[in-house]
């Protein structure tokens, strides 16, 4: 069994993807927040649900509910009770998409409720202010927590109780943060999903290694 999981686990490295609509899978009683099809799994579709421990898989032309720790998703022996739950009867060319469709799940649930500007930056409002937006060159007063992708937290003027207060749009800040703050009202809260390239790049600044993705939960407070 473990020799099988390598090889299925090796094959996923020249797996290459292609994402469908929904509309292409077989319907759920549930609202479905992702589906995932690869064009060399015909008949092949995995159903996703924000928050839920399980998926749904097409196959046949037959929709199946899987139950899975999607905590556990790093560990390739995770597959292992799919694997052995002979009511499921999961073959080896099954197992091989389901692993690439967790893998791409857990990238894609992460974008759920975020507007995404043309620059790649995202934004989900956790709260929305009523004031006004800054304007470049105003001084911007935030308090914030920044996250690496895994959900470390790597800086907070939270936790050191100080607000943090910069002029928007003159680069004194990463790209995505002088974005950002430029399309959010004052008294809103929101996450920002900001790629590498809004952010250090290719450069490794302390605990945030090169090319990193990060996220940051921001609150404007005001401006002077």
């Amino acid at each position: 069994m473990k020799q099988l999981l390598s090889i299925v686990f090796i094959g996923l490295i020249t797996l290459s993807t292609s994402f469908a609509q929904c509309e292409k899978c077989l319907p759920t009683t549930e609202d479905t927040d992702y589906c995932y099809t690869d064009v060399r799994f015909e008949g092949l579709c995995a159903k996703f649900i924000e928050g839920k421990s399980y998926f749904y898989l097409d196959r046949k032309k037959k929709s199946i509910r899987i139950d899975f720790n999607f905590k556990k998703s790093d560990d390739i022996l995770s597959f292992k009770s799919m694997v052995m739950n002979k009511k499921l009867k999961i073959s080896t060319v099954e197992l091989l998409f389901i692993q690439s469709a967790v893998e791409v799940w857990n990238v894609e649930k992460k974008k759920i409720g975020y507007r995404f500007l043309p620059s790649g930056l995202g934004i989900k409002i956790l709260k929305q202010g009523s004031g006004d937006i800054p304007k470049q060159g105003q001084s911007v007063i935030v308090h914030y927590e920044g996250f690496l992708e895994d959900g470390s937290k790597f800086d907070s003027s939270r936790d050191r109780n100080k607000e943090f207060k910069f002029k928007a749009g003159v680069g004194q800040v990463i790209k995505g943060w002088d974005e950002g703050v430029l399309n959010l009202e004052i008294g809103s809260r929101a996450m920002l999903l900001i790629p590498s390239d809004l952010g250090y790049g290719s450069r490794s600044i302390g605990p945030i290694p090169a090319n990193s993705t990060l996220y940051f939960d921001i609150e404007v407070i005001g401006v002077e």
